[in-house]
């Protein structure tokens, strides 16, 4: 059934982008006076706010150590860009089911798009790429990962326990063991501090960073920026349209930097539904059902 679905989605086409423009003056991330909204934390030891600044510098100084070849289906035989698409849509309805955390889903898909960076694969081991990913991403992000026999159900049996603990081994060695991505979840929470934690503007930008999950032509954008273009966006959706200097601050990036991915997002948004695990994650009350509220975004812009 997997195998059926990606063969026939395997010729889908690519859609044109939007163009927005912004002309008022835009907020430089260290030009402009910014509020030292870290020392409100210094009396809390979980936020280290100490040491935030250097974390963060370094985990951009990072970004580029885990980015994959934005072009690498080019070297690929059997798979389409189409292809990953499934992949990561049945791989969010997994991620959904054992009630994984958002770290997870991002890591899982870098290891994978890592991976077949590295190694042409063929369209009946997909799969077993695709659930070996996440079964590691759980290993390192969850407090209690999902056995390899959760995973094993979820794939309908379809390989064995040793096939994956192998698969696993093969996956790590390609990717040299490196695991220390720069998740892009980390770089929201951190610019969410700048929107006072609105919890409909973060609700939102979760819902488009898992676009770049599913959307290639985000591959070669770095997590932090990613994590910016998806607030920005959100703010906008809910006629928060002021990129403030302390946003500017916390999230490294000017306005300017933003447009270009958040208009590959929008454009996502506005196509119809090829990922219905992913839709219908985003349309429950759990997500406060904000995919309805992007979908009519464009209409009000």
């Amino acid at each position: 059934m997997f195998e059926e679905e990606l063969r026939r989605n395997s010729d889908v086409g690519a859609a044109d982008l939007e163009v927005f423009a912004n002309e008022e003056r835009e907020a430089d991330p260290e030009g402009d006076e910014w509020d030292d909204l870290d020392a409100e934390d210094a009396d809390d030891p979980l936020m280290v706010s100490e040491y935030v600044v250097e974390i963060f510098k370094y985990m951009k100084k990072m970004e580029q150590t885990t980015m994959p070849n934005p072009l690498y289906m080019d070297s690929q035989k059997e798979l389409a860009w189409s292809m990953r698409g499934i992949l990561t849509d049945w791989l969010v309805q997994v991620h959904v089911r054992f009630r994984l955390m958002p770290e997870t889903l991002f890591l899982c898909i870098n290891i994978i798009d890592r991976f077949l960076s590295a190694r042409v694969v063929s369209l009946a081991k997909l799969q077993l790429v695709g659930i070996t990913c996440l079964f590691i991403a759980s290993k390192v992000e969850e407090i209690v990962s999902p056995s390899v026999s959760h995973f094993l159900y979820c794939a309908d049996s379809s390989y064995t326990e040793n096939e994956i603990l192998q698969a696993e081994r093969y996956v790590l060695k390609t990717i040299d063991w490196n695991l220390s991505y720069p998740n892009p979840i980390h770089f929201l929470r951190r610019v969410s501090k700048a929107d006072e934690y609105d919890v409909k503007a973060r609700t939102i930008a979760k819902y488009l960073l898992e676009i770049g999950c599913l959307e290639w032509r985000l591959l070669s954008v770095p997590p932090s920026l990613m994590a910016a273009a998806a607030i920005w966006l959100a703010r906008l959706i809910l006629d928060h349209e002021t990129w403030s200097p302390n946003l500017a601050h916390y999230s490294s990036y000017a306005e300017s930097s933003l447009v270009p991915v958040a208009n590959i997002m929008l454009n996502y948004v506005l196509k119809p539904i090829k990922h219905e695990s992913f839709y219908k994650k985003y349309a429950g009350k759990r997500y406060l059902k904000v995919c309805f509220v992007a979908v009519r975004f464009p209409n009000q812009y």
